[in-house]
């Protein structure tokens, strides 16, 4: 990734509890409201169950997907389901091939700080000059920093995530 890209990329620190999430799926309906047209997922849980449920929900469509399996009460092991995350990457590559504004990452986690994951959604964005907005934890800052050559941080609050979605789709369309 190349610095050039930068200005289209950004992360909003991710601290847990969901909060991050709510700011951005907010922030991704007010952007469809005005017009424009975001894609991507943001994170939601599934309380209840021996082992919460991690979901994606399609910020077009509220359609939600479970991407970790239920590994029962005494599991250890990652729950992520492999697969799962394959069809939404998949889904998200065929979605960039249409007309998009924005691309919303639920996570850039372990998977994509090892070159898995949703990686190659984000590098056909910043290749197509979409802006990419990402949840960040602390733990793979240092991983997108590397991938990135370090961006901007945006605040999880919707009124942040705003200003700088509409600054970044109004720098991409000026390049384009």
């Amino acid at each position: 990734m190349t610095q050039d890209a930068a200005p289209f990329i950004a992360a909003i620190r991710c601290l847990g509890g969901g909060a991050a999430d709510d700011a951005l799926a907010e922030a991704a309906a007010r952007l469809r409201a005005e017009g424009f047209r975001p894609c991507g997922h943001v994170q939601r849980a599934e309380p209840g169950r021996a082992r919460d449920v991690t979901l994606v929900e399609d910020v077009t469509t509220g359609a939600r997907r479970a991407i970790t399996q239920d590994l029962g009460a005494g599991a250890t092991a990652c729950a992520l389901d492999p697969s799962a995350l394959a069809e939404v990457a998949a889904g998200l590559l065929a979605a960039l091939d249409g007309p998009v504004d924005l691309l919303i990452l639920n996570r850039f986690g372990r998977g994509e700080a090892e070159g898995g994951g949703l990686r190659a959604a984000l590098e056909k964005a910043a290749l197509r000059g979409v802006p990419v907005l990402a949840l960040l934890k602390d733990d793979y800052a240092a991983a997108w920093d590397d991938f990135t050559g370090g961006t901007e941080r945006v605040a999880a609050e919707p009124e942040a995530i705003l200003t700088w979605a509409r600054r970044a789709i109004g720098a991409a369309r000026t390049a384009a």
